[in-house]
């Protein structure tokens, strides 16, 4: 049987992965302004993987942290508010500078940056906002107890919210509001209290670890070949990404013996966060050097390739340092807490 630890180092790898597939989302899209073979567009279908992947990710870490940890109010926010509010609320305004080359300055703009509208991609980090609050709050109310009941209800709910309840409210998307994602999440949640059962039976059988590997590859081409888009929220690519989720876990449960990959938290969120701002630099400093025709790069499969591994990489180094810096701050933080606490006992 996997334990806890091995499966959190599993999570960890396909976090990794999940953060590649929305950095080569995002690429792809501005790719396909100056062309469009077909190895883009099945990168493009397939990147679509990566927010599900994320949210079913972090739906089980939050099922992990609220059962074994049983965190009181600040114990569980003051982690996300250093790792994810503050930098979603900086990324809010980097964004709106790169974008209209100047700083926010009115009250419209602020509010645009709170709302994760200054950024195609923030609209993920200001709904799992919402998810934690939301988590938080009735995290006694939604258990492993009533969890293969409320699933089915989390499944009606972002399913009629999709399609018939969204209004379009201050001009946020569907994809910003946490109805649309809440049968995501707490896939999550059910995979975390089931672990044992799920991971334990497919490692076992081998038959069906076969079929839900048979399953993912179809789903995956066929979403490939599909000249529907289908977008990270429709149920049905919820679902192949749920199965391709569990098989990619016992994969990697083989894995994390024999590659050493050491956890840094906040990584994959940051490089969530920061790798447009390298799309948008990078691609500005190739129209500075060669001109605003730069398709003779794109159209090329290898230099396509390479341009993105470049970008994930920059992204990634630059979100290590961070990751350090904000790690700094927190250890700092913590302990200025504790010493005004101790003074006052």
């Amino acid at each position: 049987m996997s334990t806890d630890s091995k499966i959190l180092k599993a999570l960890f790898f396909i976090q990794l992965l999940s953060s590649f597939l929305v950095v080569a989302g995002h690429f792809t899209a501005s790719v396909l302004d100056f062309t469009d073979p077909f190895w883009v567009l099945a990168l493009n279908q397939i990147s679509r993987y990566g927010t599900v992947l994320l949210a079913i990710v972090s739906g089980y870490m939050t099922a992990y942290t609220l059962e074994k940890k049983k965190p009181g109010f600040w114990q569980f926010f003051s982690g996300k508010l250093t790792y994810i509010y503050v930098p979603f609320l900086v990324c809010g305004v980097l964004y709106h500078y790169l974008l209209n080359d100047v700083w926010p300055r009115t009250s419209t703009d602020f509010f645009n940056i709170f709302l994760g509208k200054t950024g195609g991609h923030l609209y993920f980090v200001f709904m799992i906002c919402q998810y934690y609050l939301f988590a938080y709050l009735f995290r006694n109310v939604i258990t492993k107890k009533n969890i293969l009941f409320l699933i089915w209800v989390f499944m009606a709910v972002q399913y009629v919210y999709i399609n018939y309840l969204h209004q379009g409210w201050l001009g946020l998307t569907t994809r910003h509001l946490l109805p649309t994602w809440i049968f995501t999440f707490y896939i999550g949640h059910l995979v975390y209290w089931y672990r044992e059962t799920i991971f334990a039976y497919l490692q076992r059988k081998q038959s069906y670890l076969i079929l839900f590997t048979s399953v993912s590859v179809i789903s995956a081409v066929f979403f490939i070949l599909s000249s529907k888009m289908y977008v990270a929220v429709h149920l049905s690519f919820v679902i192949a990404t749920l199965i391709t989720f569990l098989v990619m876990v016992v994969f990697f449960l083989e894995l994390v013996d024999k590659v050493q990959l050491k956890f840094r938290k906040g990584l994959t969120y940051f490089i969530y966060l920061f790798h447009s701002a390298f799309l948008i630099l990078y691609k500005e400093w190739l129209k500075d050097l060669f001109g605003n025709d730069v398709s003779w790069l794109f159209s090329n499969t290898w230099y396509s390739l390479m341009y993105l591994l470049v970008v994930y990489a920059s992204t990634g180094l630059a979100s290590i340092l961070l990751v350090q810096i904000t790690k700094g701050i927190e250890s700092l933080i913590k302990t200025r807490w504790r010493v005004i606490r101790e003074r006052y006992e």
